[in-house]
Order: C-alpha cells, then sequence, then structure tokens
C-alpha cells in the first residue's frame, strides 16, 4: 500500500481515488500517512533537485565517510 501511495503522489494523483484511502487507512493512521507523504514528497523534491544541478552519483562527498551507500570492498565486491 505504501508504494502505491508513493505512486500516487510522484506519478499519477489520480490513483488516490476512495479505494485506496480506504485500504491506506486499514494500514496506518491519519497522522502516518502525513508523516509518509511529507517523506515521499521531499526525498522526491530533493532527488529533483540534485538532478537539476546535474550532480551524479558519488560526485559530491566523494572522498569522505558521509552518505548511506557503502564503499566497494576487495572482500565483499560490494
Amino acid at each position: 500500500m505504501a508504494l502505491t501511495y508513493a505512486s500516487a503522489i510522484v506519478w499519477n494523483a489520480e490513483i488516490a481515488d476512495e479505494a485506496l484511502w480506504a485500504k491506506l487507512g486499514r494500514h496506518f493512521s491519519n497522522p502516518e500517512l502525513v508523516e509518509l507523504g511529507f517523506f515521499i514528497a521531499l526525498t522526491l523534491g530533493q532527488q529533483r533537485w540534485i538532478k537539476t544541478l546535474g550532480i551524479g552519483h558519488r560526485e559530491v562527498l566523494a572522498d569522505t565517510t558521509a552518505g548511506l551507500a557503502p564503499t566497494p570492498t576487495a572482500t565483499t565486491g560490494v
């Protein structure tokens, strides 16, 4: 349900019909839906802004340990 909610926010608001809200209401409280919706919108906005600036993956802070992506290692290959 959360992915459908995210899809409605990001791609197609028309799928946010009464049926979707009813399903969401069975799984999430109103405050949870607000928080989740806010987080989705904030993250989408951040990603669009980064794309607008033309910043690629690991182009900023690549020489630091900041960020969530793991650093590739010889042992893990990841």
